[in-house]
């Protein structure tokens, strides 16, 4: 099987096992938002940012490195895995020993216990690095996947068995807790890799040469993507915070399953291709068929967020719509910006990569740090206007390296564009006719989701047939059995 196959599979069972991990956790998320108060809700989102952070720098480049080596060797992988497993210990007394007094603070000793109940995981994601490094580089995402699956719905079940008995807010710790524990043993199991420790002077040396652009490129990361949560959690409290966080979990979701499941396989695909003149074609052809697929989903979600609100998450979450309408339109920039420092990793060009995030990192703090204080609103236009305006600086960092055809690039977003701006606004005039209809929240959605299943195809082959065309010939070819081409 082609290396363009196998990205394709594994991109495949990648997203559609995060769709089921996304939808389990997108139902207990509701379910825990209808039972705990507001200022509840926004306690333990404030407290899990401190530990998403904290796993992303037992993350940072590790998985990549082990990827884009040459070959694979248990030695290694040991000497790896002794590596971020020390890192995972120093985060975890990071976690007791700042993170607790920060969340003491600024919240209260309920959310400081939160935080230090939850630092175990940190060591627990460390130990699970190598395992999933070594899956992924052998396109093994089906494996992968399911195991995420089956852990995810084990720490479902334990955390509505919990809130059901009263544990409140200390359900959800639990079940966090049980699906690290569970998830690792699961990927040990189908990775077939008997983990061991084993310390090596030079290759630290080479982990570190690797792995620091690329440390310091994931703090960035993580900063610019939850500045504004963190900024409206500090500025506007706890209950900002969990309207800011409903607000976003459809589009995370979305996220989760399309873009991010695709970026996975940016970098153990393009690293291997052979004529690195190429890069750029196939760049533009993982960008238009992405937004081919997903700029319509995120429209659709726009259009049909106050009656998802409320149905998902109940009527206290209802201000959460008009944050959900404005952050969907960065989209439309994001397509294009999502896979460029991937794209960047898998050409071994890590400081330009590391140069990219930095960008978007200024961009984001100093636009939601100057903004915030005029409200949610005001702060998620300016996000989305700075991604915009960002965006041409971002691409002429990358054709440095990697020559990429702008108006290709451009043209071929044109027909996706257009179809998912005119299903957005159809869908919003509908929408008034559906309302006075029926008061039904839920019949009103269904009607929506439906219309814009039709809505897009018909603008997208009616107005654009031949690119329409084109853009279902890239997706056979990628999904379909046949004799591959050499790439």
């Amino acid at each position: 099987m082609s290396i363009k196959k196998k990205a394709t599979k594994g991109g495949i069972w990648t997203s559609l096992t995060r769709t089921g991990i996304n939808v389990v956790d997108f139902f207990v998320y509701a379910y825990l938002a209808r039972i705990l108060t507001l200022e509840e809700f926004g306690l333990a989102g404030f407290c899990f940012l401190f530990i998403e952070f904290a796993n992303t720098l037992v993350n940072a480049g590790v998985n990549q490195n082990l990827v884009q080596r040459e070959k694979w060797e248990d030695r290694y992988a040991a000497s790896t895995m002794t590596f971020v497993s020390g890192i995972g210990l120093i985060v975890v007394f990071g976690m007791l020993g700042i993170g607790a007094p920060i969340a003491y603070y600024s919240y209260s000793e309920q959310a400081a216990w939160v935080v230090a109940s939850l630092a175990p995981i940190t060591l627990v994601t460390s130990l699970q690095v190598v395992v999933s490094g070594k899956l992924m580089r052998e396109f093994k995402n089906k494996q992968m996947g399911l195991a995420k699956f089956c852990a995810t719905i084990f720490s479902a079940l334990v955390i509505v068995i919990l809130a059901e008995s009263g544990f409140g807010l200390w359900a959800l710790i639990i079940g966090k807790l049980v699906n690290s524990v569970a998830q690792y043993l699961l990927l040990v199991y189908v990775a077939k890799f008997k983990p061991y420790f084993h310390f090596n002077k030079d290759d630290n040396k080479e982990l570190i040469s690797f792995c620091l652009p690329l440390f310091g490129m994931t703090i960035m990361s993580f900063i610019h993507r939850k500045a504004s949560n963190l900024l409206t959690g500090i500025v506007l409290g706890p209950a900002s915070f969990a309207l800011l966080g409903a607000a976003q979990k459809g589009a995370t979701v979305i996220n989760q399953v399309t873009m991010s499941s695709i970026n996975t396989m940016v970098v153990p695909s393009f690293s291997r291709v052979k004529e690195r003149d190429k890069l750029g074609d196939l760049y533009i052809k993982m960008v238009s068929v992405t937004g081919f697929l997903v700029m319509p989903i995120f429209m659709g979600l726009a259009a049909v967020a106050d009656p998802f609100v409320v149905v998902a998450f109940g009527d206290k979450f209802a201000p959460s719509a008009t944050f959900m309408t404005i952050s969907a339109f960065s989209i439309f920039p994001s397509v294009i910006a999502w896979f460029l420092p991937n794209l960047l990793i898998s050409n071994a060009k890590t400081k330009d990569a590391f140069k990219l995030t930095l960008l978007n990192l200024i961009t984001n703090i100093g636009v939601a740090g100057s903004t915030i204080w005029f409200g949610i609103e005001v702060m998620l236009t300016c996000l989305v206007v700075g991604a915009f305006l960002g965006l041409p600086f971002r691409l002429w960092l990358v054709n440095k390296h990697i020559s990429l055809n702008f108006s290709l690039l451009f043209k071929s977003l044109i027909p996706p564009v257009v179809a998912s701006l005119l299903m957005f606004f159809s869908l919003i005039e509908l929408k008034d006719y559906l309302k006075l209809a029926s008061e039904n929240n839920v019949v009103v959605l269904v009607a929506l989701v439906v219309s814009g299943g039709f809505l897009y195809p018909l603008f997208i082959y009616g107005i654009f047939f031949k690119a329409g065309k084109t853009y279902f010939r890239e997706l056979k070819s990628m999904l379909l059995k046949g004799k591959p081409k050499k790439v």
